[in-house]
């Protein structure tokens, strides 16, 4: 019995027999809207290391052998934490003060052509109009080698210009809103996580999206959402949804390739940031707990140093402390938006929307049809909320997406919008 005893605990999971370390040195990723230029050179010359190495065809070709294991499936956040956290590590063998970045899109959602992201001196710009090639930024002139030889591409998908994201707003409800993670993941994918990817189109919109710098980066932000959705809900080992076998579990492995191996690292070793090899954090979102959070079976509602919602999305905190205000104003005209921002809906109720006065009209969000055709010109004009452009049917396909399940969420988000637009809120952004 002794030994039967010995053996089952041999067989646990390490993460049950012991936490991971904490670490000993913490990184910080901040947002590439605030990078000077020196600091833009400074990471234009590590990428281009890491390209001669080969590293971005390597990572390239591993994203397509997972492809179908990290999309629509539970592993889509810690799946892409974890290999944007190993580029990044390779970078630091370049650079030892090397991070990558993070690309917080929903702020430059209205026109992310004109994103200062999105410049000559930076990530640079669309793709040349006879083949797509990116002729300038960081990866100016690149030539990638998967799937087969060709330069880096992009193509913008509206010409000059990129369709519209999705709002800040969307993203804090669904920081607030979202209970179980499974939901979260849906709102994530299917929105800004596609937007992003089919706007910059070229490599970006293909299975081989790592070719691009922006890859990173823009998975860092979807990294920094979720670190805050596990902050705000105290649920940070909830992991729910579809599994390579069934249920996932956070024993399941982190779909891995032969170029970008794990060793067979498990889920769990991901969900905490500041232990094990997650040792970085982020500029504008809550730190990396003092203590780990505790035994894993707890996944919900542990006692530890954090804030119990996370309220905003938003990297600038001028911006994201008008969207707040703004939308507790709103309160009064439009009472079923407590609903959708449960966290500011718990504010103080003395909370005021900087000196705006408030309408008297009420407004319900009802069970009509989204209006997500309406004229976005004119939106953009009064300074409303814009719908971001749905998800494309060959996105959906090569993901494979329930394309019911995608326009159930995406007519759910454009009447949120109608319900921001309609009351007294003003977007910040």
């Amino acid at each position: 019995m002794r030994f039967l005893a010995a053996v089952l605990l041999l067989a646990l999971p390490a993460a049950l027999a012991q936490n991971p370390p904490k670490c000993g040195a913490m990184h910080e990723r901040r947002s590439a809207h605030s990078l000077s230029p020196a600091e833009w050179q400074r990471l234009g010359r590590v990428v281009y290391q890491l390209h001669r190495q080969g590293q971005f065809d390597r990572f390239a070709r591993a994203h397509n052998v997972v492809f179908d294991e990290v999309h629509g499936t539970a592993a889509f956040f810690p799946f892409h934490r974890r290999f944007v956290q190993e580029f990044e590590d390779l970078g630091r063998r370049i650079d030892p003060g090397f991070t990558i970045p993070y690309w917080d899109t929903p702020r430059d959602y209205r026109d992310p052509a004109s994103s200062p992201v999105l410049q000559r001196d930076k990530l640079g710009r669309d793709g040349r109009v006879s083949d797509s090639c990116v002729l300038d930024g960081v990866q100016g002139g690149w030539g990638s080698l998967f799937p087969g030889r060709h330069c880096l591409q992009r193509n913008f998908n509206d010409g000059d210009s990129i369709l519209p994201w999705v709002p800040p707003e969307m993203i804090s409800s669904y920081l607030q809103s979202d209970r179980a993670l499974g939901l979260f993941r849906e709102h994530i994918e299917y929105g800004i996580h596609g937007a992003v990817h089919l706007g910059l189109g070229g490599d970006a919109a293909t299975p081989f999206a790592p070719n691009d710098l922006f890859f990173f980066m823009h998975h860092a932000n979807i990294d920094r959402l979720w670190w805050q959705w596990q902050i705000g809900h105290r649920s940070i080992f909830d992991y729910n949804g579809p599994g390579p076998d069934g249920d996932a579990t956070l024993d399941d492995v982190i779909p891995e390739s032969r170029d970008v191996n794990f060793g067979g690292e498990r889920v769990w070793s991901t969900m905490v940031l500041g232990f094990g090899s997650m040792c970085y954090t982020y500029d504008t979102a809550p730190p990396a707990p003092n203590a780990y959070p505790g035994a894993r079976s707890r996944a919900t509602q542990n006692n530890w140093d954090m804030p119990a919602f996370v309220l905003s999305g938003a990297s600038n905190t001028t911006e994201a402390s008008l969207e707040v205000a703004r939308i507790h104003a709103a309160f009064d005209t439009a009472p079923g938006l407590k609903d959708l921002f449960p966290g500011v809906a718990a504010l103080e109720p003395a909370l005021s929307r900087d000196g705006a006065q408030l309408g008297d009209r009420g407004v319900q969000l009802g069970d009509r049809g989204a209006r997500c055709n309406s004229n976005n010109k004119d939106m953009l004009e009064a300074r409303k909320l814009v719908y971001p452009a749905p998800l494309t049917s060959a996105w959906i396909e090569m993901h494979g997406f329930d394309s019911a399940r995608v326009k159930q969420l995406y007519d759910e988000g454009c009447r949120l919008i109608d319900m921001l637009n309609n009351s007294t809120y003003e977007s910040p952004y």
